[in-house]
Parts: C-alpha cells; sequence; structure tokens
C-alpha cells in the first residue's frame, strides 16, 4: 500500500492503492525497468519484456530494511544540498522527442522554461536571458566542470551533445552558495554516466554525431564527437557562399573506483569554430575555441563526503584580418583547485562547506596592436546549514565570501531559505540570496559578437580595470502543488534587485571615460508551470510568466525598459505517443516583443533650428529610451519521429518543422538614415518556414 512504482528512465510512475494493485498503461513494446520503493523497505527492480498489445502482471514483495541501515541519513547526497528552491528539471527523455530546440540543443531548450528567454540576438543565438538579466550572468555547469563558454561561435548552439545528458537542473534565483559569480542563474547538466552501456549516433542537416556512455569493469565512462553543418543555413538559406562556419566539440569523463570509499573523475568539453564570412564586406577568418577540463577525488570519510577538483577553462579568438591590422586575437585562461565538504553530523542536519582559489588571465589586441595583459587571483568560500527541526519545515542558510574576479572587491553573499510543508503534496518556500559578479559581460561571451556588434565599452572599461563588481539581492515566493498523481502546478512570485552596475560617458569621439558602479534596476514577476505526467500517451508542460524588469546602466542617465524586458512569456510543450513506437511533438512559444529606442530625427551642427540633415550624422535625435516595442512574437513547432528498436542499431527516423505557419518574427530593429534623407527601419528578422529530416539510432 502506497509504494511508489516507476518505469526507469521515463516519466512514467504510479503509486500502489490500498490492496498493492497498480496500472501502468501507454507503454510502447520493448524492454523496460520497473522500481518499485517505500519508506522503511529495500527498493526493488525488474526487467519486464513488453509485446504488441500485451498485459504484464508483475508482483514486488519489499523487504523490510535491516536494522543496520538506520545510519543512513538521505540527506548527506549530492542532490539533498541543492534542495528548498525553485529547480526546473529537463529529462533526456524531453531532450530526445522536443521540438523547436536546433536539433534538440539541452542549453536552447531552455528557453522554454518560464522566465527564461532568447537573448537581443535572437532566434539564431542559443544564448539566453533570465528573469531581466543579461545573458553573462548566467553559468552552465557539465557536472562538476564550469563552461567558461558553452557556446560555439557566435552562439549559435551550445557544445553540449544531448546524447550525453541525463537531465538538467536550472535554477533561476536563489541557487546554492555554492555557486558564485552568476547574477540571474545557474544550470548544471548531469552526464549520463552508467554501468549499462548506451551509445547513439545521428545525421541530420545541422550536425554529424556519435556517443556512447558504458562500463568496463568498475570504470564508468561517456565519450561523444560532433560535426555541425550550420553552413546549409548560412549558404543557401542564409548570407550567401562566402560564409561557411565549421563547428565541432569533444566531450569525455570517466570514473575510477579507488578503493571503497574513493573515486578519482575526470572531464574534458572542447568546442572548435572556424567561419569564412564576408559579412562586414571584407573576407575574414575567424577562429573560436573552449576548452574546459577537470580533474577531481570523491571520497566517502565516515559521515563527510568531499569532492576535490582541479579545473582549467581557456577561451581564445582570432580574427584575420581585423578592421585594424593583419591579426586580432584574445586570449582567456583561468585555472585552479576547489574543495567541496558535505557532512551529517546529526539526523535532520546537512553541512556543507567548500573554497575555491586559482588564476585568472587575460590577454589580447583587439583594439590596441600593442596589445594587453591582466591578470587575477580567484579566490572565495562558503559555509552552508540545512536542518529540519520538524517534519514540516526544513531551513536552509549559507554563506558566501567572494574576491570577486576581475573587481578590487570582497563582498559577502547571505542566503537563507525556508520551506514548509503543511500537507501532503504541498510546499511553500520563501528565500533570498545575494549574488556578485564582474561587470565585463564580453569575457563571458563570444569575441565574434563583440566584434559584429561594435560593442567595445566593456572592452575598453576592462582595460583600464576601472569598475568594480555589480550585484543582485534575490527574493522569492514560491508554492508547489501535486493536484494529482501525475499533475503537478508550481506559482513563484519573485523581485530582483540590481545594484552597483556599470556606468560610464561616451564623448563625441566616441571614447568612453568617467567610469562607475552607480547604476541599478530592478527585475520582478510572477510564473506559472503546469506539468502533466503521461495519461493515455498524453504528457506536456503549460508555462506562463508576467515579468517586468528596469534598468539605469552604461551611459544611459534614466531609468528605461531594459532591453530582455518582455512583459508576457506563455510556452506549450504537448506530446503524445501512438502504437507503432510513434511520437508527435508540438511546442509552442510566444512572448511579447523587446523595446527599442526609436530615432526621431537628426540635427544640423550649423543651424540654430532642428532640421533632417542627409548622409551620415552622428548628431543622432533618438526618442525617449526603449521606449517602443517591437511586435509580439510566437512560432509553432512540431516533430514526428518513429523509433524501429527492433532493427539492429535501434534506428528512428524523424520530420521536424521549425514555424509551421511561417511567422516572420522581429527581434531587433535598427533605425537609420537613407541617402534622401528620410529615416528608415532596418527588422532582424528570425527562422522563417524550415523543415528538418533526420536519422539516428541508439545500441
Amino acid at each position: 500500500m502506497g509504494a511508489n512504482v516507476v518505469v526507469c528512465d521515463t516519466r512514467a510512475g504510479v503509486v500502489a492503492g490500498p490492496s498493492g494493485g497498480f496500472v501502468i498503461t501507454s507503454l510502447r513494446p520493448g524492454e523496460y525497468r520497473l522500481a518499485a520503493s517505500h519508506v522503511g523497505f529495500e527498493p526493488e527492480t525488474v526487467s519486464v519484456p513488453v509485446g504488441e498489445g500485451q498485459a504484464k502482471r508483475i508482483e514486488f514483495r519489499l523487504r523490510p530494511v535491516v536494522l543496520e541501515m538506520q545510519e543512513v541519513e538521505v540527506q548527506g547526497t549530492a542532490p539533498e544540498r541543492e534542495g528548498l528552491v525553485t529547480t526546473r528539471v529537463v529529462t533526456s527523455d524531453e531532450l530526445r522527442y522536443r521540438a523547436g530546440g536546433f536539433v534538440q540543443d539541452p542549453v536552447r531548450s531552455l528557453s522554454f522554461l518560464p522566465g527564461v528567454s532568447h537573448s537581443a540576438r535572437g532566434e539564431w543565438s542559443g544564448t539566453y536571458a533570465v528573469r531581466g538579466g543579461d545573458p553573462d550572468e548566467s553559468k552552465v555547469y557539465f557536472g562538476n566542470t564550469e563552461l567558461m563558454w558553452p557556446f560555439h561561435l557566435l552562439g549559435f548552439s551550445s557544445v553540449i551533445n544531448p546524447d550525453l545528458v541525463d537531465a538538467m537542473e536550472f535554477y533561476p534565483s536563489v541557487f546554492p552558495v555554492r555557486f558564485g559569480g552568476a547574477l540571474s542563474s545557474v544550470t548544471v547538466v548531469k552526464p549520463k554516466l552508467t554501468n549499462k552501456g548506451e551509445g547513439a549516433w545521428a545525421y541530420d542537416p545541422m550536425n554529424m554525431k556519435a556517443s556512447y556512455a558504458g562500463s568496463y569493469d568498475d570504470i564508468r565512462f561517456l565519450a561523444s564527437l560532433r560535426r555541425t553543418f550550420y553552413f546549409v543555413v548560412f549558404g543557401p538559406l542564409g548570407a550567401g557562399r562566402d560564409n561557411r562556419p565549421t563547428y565541432s566539440d569533444l566531450t569525455a569523463e570517466v570514473e575510477i573506483p579507488m578503493g571503497q570509499n574513493h573515486k578519482a573523475q575526470a572531464t574534458v568539453v572542447h568546442g572548435s569554430d572556424h567561419i569564412i564570412t564576408n559579412l562586414r564586406e571584407l573576407q575574414e577568418d575567424m577562429t573560436e575555441s573552449g576548452t574546459s577540463v577537470s580533474a577531481g577525488l570523491v571520497s566517502e570519510l565516515g559521515f563527510v563526503r568531499s569532492e576535490l577538483t582541479v579545473f582549467s577553462n581557456s577561451h581564445d579568438f582570432s580574427l584575420n584580418p581585423s578592421l585594424w591590422w593583419g591579426t586580432a586575437t584574445t586570449r582567456q585562461h583561468d585555472m585552479g583547485v576547489r574543495l567541496d565538504l558535505t557532512s551529517t553530523p546529526v539526523s535532520g542536519m546537512l553541512l556543507s562547506a567548500g573554497f575555491e582559489g586559482g588564476q585568472a588571465g587575460f590577454d589580447g589586441n583587439l583594439l590596441d596592436q600593442a596589445g594587453f595583459t591582466r591578470s587575477d587571483a580567484i579566490g572565495a568560500g562558503y559555509v552552508s546549514a540545512r536542518w529540519l527541526p520538524v517534519k514540516e519545515l526544513a531551513l536552509d542558510a549559507g554563506l558566501r565570501y567572494e574576491a570577486v574576479r576581475w573587481t578590487l572587491d570582497r563582498l559577502l553573499e547571505p542566503r537563507l531559505v525556508a520551506a514548509l510543508n503543511p500537507a501532503k503534496g504541498m510546499q511553500f518556500t520563501a528565500g533570498y540570496r545575494r549574488s556578485s559578479q564582474q561587470p565585463y559581460s564580453f569575457l563571458s561571451r563570444s569575441t565574434a559578437s563583440v566584434v559584429f556588434d561594435n560593442d567595445y565599452s566593456e572592452y575598453e572599461m576592462f582595460r583600464a580595470g576601472a569598475v568594480g563588481a555589480k550585484q543582485a539581492d534575490h527574493y522569492s515566493v514560491s508554492g508547489d502543488f501535486e493536484l494529482s498523481e501525475l499533475t503537478r502546478l508550481s506559482v513563484e512570485g519573485y523581485w530582483k534587485d540590481y545594484t552597483r552596475l556599470p556606468t560610464w560617458s561616451e564623448g563625441q569621439d566616441g571614447r568612453v571615460y568617467g567610469f562607475g558602479n552607480s547604476g541599478f534596476g530592478q527585475a520582478q514577476g510572477v510564473e506559472l508551470v503546469l506539468e502533466q505526467k503521461a495519461v493515455r500517451g498524453w504528457s506536456g508542460w503549460l508555462t506562463y510568466a508576467l515579468s517586468w524588469a528596469r534598468k539605469q546602466q552604461g551611459s544611459d542617465t534614466t531609468l528605461h525598459w531594459d532591453h530582455n524586458d518582455r512583459r508576457h512569456s506563455l510556452n506549450l510543450i504537448a506530446r503524445r505517443e501512438f502504437r507503432g513506437d510513434w511520437t508527435w511533438t508540438t511546442t509552442f512559444h510566444l512572448h511579447t516583443g523587446a523595446p527599442y529606442t526609436p530615432l526621431t530625427h537628426f540635427r544640423s551642427p550649423d543651424a540654430g533650428i532642428e532640421e533632417v540633415n542627409r548622409g551620415p550624422s552622428r548628431y543622432t535625435v533618438s526618442g525617449a529610451k526603449n521606449s517602443l516595442r517591437v511586435p509580439t512574437y510566437h512560432r509553432l513547432d512540431m516533430k514526428l519521429q518513429k523509433d524501429l528498436p527492433h532493427l539492429p542499431l535501434r534506428p528512428y527516423i524523424y520530420i521536424e518543422v521549425l514555424n509551421l505557419y511561417n511567422r516572420e518574427n522581429v527581434y531587433h530593429l535598427v533605425q537609420f538614415e537613407t541617402l534622401d534623407g528620410r529615416i528608415a527601419t532596418g527588422r532582424f528578422t528570425g527562422i522563417q518556414l524550415t523543415p528538418l529530416f533526420g536519422i539516428g539510432g541508439r545500441f
């Protein structure tokens, strides 16, 4: 009675009734593993073959837990220390079948979550903005390895193969204190380390890939190699034959037991990009690469668990020829060591502590032929405690001390979360956290985007080394409700208070001066998520967010709507599984347009009255900052996939259609003066109607 029965590696599951009976429907033919568990009993797992139109009777006999097992405390495991905060989870199964994710790119899939939207670069970029923040304010981890630049050149896609992903945990605010240097969100991609060998391969219009995750004796490992083909889009359907991008990435991880209580881990994530382009009316050769490497030792020392990690990150960029001279290059690199400790000294209490130290460096000649070099120390420490005074109440408090990278600031970042469970299937949470981050966003972006956008102000500030850390105070209140065994509703309200944002002044000659941290802003909103697990083959998500974001930063002197402010956002993901191993998925995404600043007219410097001046002019007169908005964005994508599990290599084929009704979505507007003195508006549009066909398999 009351036992949980789940189908492993799927979202299907039920709770046994008063007599212990249960029924699971809508399973396709194949081999499944069913797991049954109940508090006070040892879990049991069985393998069940299911044929077409066949019913199976399964009987579990759970044995009571022996007395010696009472000393095991669940709070000591790694997932528990992240608890008590809003966490959106995207599973590997959802990634595999989802439509509209640019071949199921893991990081791109985050844009279907509430409060997350594409950055100002639009649909062609996988970079994302969270709750009114900038894209550089979010961090991505692959396991315990931070990815300095998790995207390919210009951010078109991430460097993570979705076939290696077990699940993704997304923290939109009040994230645990062990994470630093992020103002908006943290995403942890869980690698698919498994004892059961599982390989995958695929070929489609955008990439060719192969991966494998498995074990040899007690050694677990995974590996992936991909080569992308975005020239299909940027060639015949895009900007022309002279724009030929070539992207590739490599990921590998190994876990080796070192006795009964220790295991060693090593991870490498590498992305390498090359593009020949004439987008700037100059034949240019660009290369960009990023490599993240870590090696560590995980030890179980009685009631203390330790994770010692040595890490190294690098990001390299080269542009030849540049607009200024022969070759412009930049290189960013950091390396250091991190130690995380977790302990359960008494029942109902979880203690965590850790520190990080190392060195960061940068050198380049992007704007100055002589170039410049900077280096800075990496230093941070944290402590946190989780306490369950009664079974209905949990408290989590933490403090992080950080020597903020690339600044002179040494700051304390407190965090406090309380969770109340007044009844079964109901939880209320309230939390607060302060976070800080260095202000030079170009260090967390593709250098190519800095060049194409002519966005050099922060580069000049970084070269001068004159700006302190920016901060954000997060406040969050949420409620989570189980409406039924298969339906869940969550509601969250948040407030994010920005302080110490970077500011500067610009002269008529285009130079920047007067650097400071007097900028500020606010972001607030309400988010709803309705999740439905499989019922008669149907499952899906419905999310809605109502939000506001205003800031005063940069060279602006007034508070204005942020360029990532999108008032309303609606996402619908529906999935239907049919007999014969067919899966149909549809996604619908809608949000109100981002704000932009209108151009009103030009003012002649030689006239006492305002008049229209033909030709290029730096005497532009603009309207109120971000006072107009681009049209509302909406897009419908569909995907139909057929699995062939009984054939060798378990192949599958799919047809995916992006932007089914061919909506010309506008993501950015730019106004300029024409040769006849009129003000014209240029529109940067998103993806048009695009059919895709792919084939792959698993072994």
